[in-house]
């Protein structure tokens, strides 16, 4: 069979429906009588600008962003290295560069691609360029919402859920919401 042969033979043809009378066929793609889905644009449960909302995470981020970042990366590689080992590696960047926010640029875009949140490359490197400790705090208390314990507890102390689902499958809590 060639290949125009076999894209002939996958299309539908216009005998599977009638759709002047609003019929649907066999090959219909919708269902009759069922509304259509709606597709929410995933966004980050907080602002960028909400440092405050958490006071403790704003001052040690503010004086120890290394912290913040070490025990953001240690639940986004899911337990892969330990906290200190992300602490030591931004530390040290941090110290003999100056441009550790690149590392945590490439973590928010890993978190991003994680839980679908808007990911544009650029903008999530400018953010950590120009306001590192902002975006630090908002991927911090993104994985709260997500129920992550961030008390510096590790991968290890995480609940067996969030273990097994990375947190993918926890819906975010909304402030004010009902709750199950």
């Amino acid at each position: 069979m060639t290949r125009a042969q076999t894209v002939a033979a996958a299309t539908p043809s216009s005998s599977d429906s009638d759709s002047s009378k609003g019929e649907a066929g066999p090959t219909s793609q919708y269902v009759v009588g069922a509304p259509p889905q709606q597709y929410v644009v995933p966004t980050w449960s907080t602002g960028l600008f909400e440092c405050f909302d958490d006071i403790p995470t704003c001052l040690i981020t503010a004086f120890l962003p290394s912290v913040t970042f070490g025990q953001i990366a240690e639940m986004v590689d899911r337990g892969q290295n330990s906290c200190i080992v992300y602490i030591l590696i931004h530390g040290g960047i941090l110290y003999f560069t100056g441009f550790a926010c690149v590392l945590s640029a490439i973590y928010r875009i890993k978190m991003s691609h994680l839980y679908k949140l808007p990911d544009d490359p650029c903008i999530n490197i400018l953010l950590h360029l120009l306001c590192e400790p902002c975006a630090l705090c908002q991927e911090y208390r993104e994985l709260q919402t997500r129920d992550f314990n961030m008390q510096l507890v590790g991968w290890q102390g995480q609940s067996p859920e969030i273990q097994q689902t990375g947190g993918f499958m926890v819906p975010p809590k909304v402030p004010g919401g009902m709750t199950r």
